[in-house]
């Protein structure tokens, strides 16, 4: 069986997952309006695909992390 550079046995799962602001906004435990607030700020980490907002897992993860109090 031929494997491709983006089989997911190859690579660890949060390596390359994306999340939304659906998902922001779950995770951080405030409103979708709030949470999109959250990913237009300049530190945050995002990528805009279109008009489509997303940031890559671990990099959220990291940001959270270092805004922690």
């Amino acid at each position: 069986m031929n494997k491709t550079p983006f089989d997911k046995t190859d690579t660890p799962e949060d390596d390359l997952s994306f999340i939304g602001s659906k998902e922001i906004a779950q995770y951080m435990g405030v409103s979708l309006p709030v949470a999109r607030q959250i990913m237009h700020r300049k530190d945050f980490p995002l990528i805009k695909c279109g008009k489509n907002l997303r940031v890559m897992k671990k990099h959220f993860e990291t940001w959270a992390a270092e805004r922690r109090l």
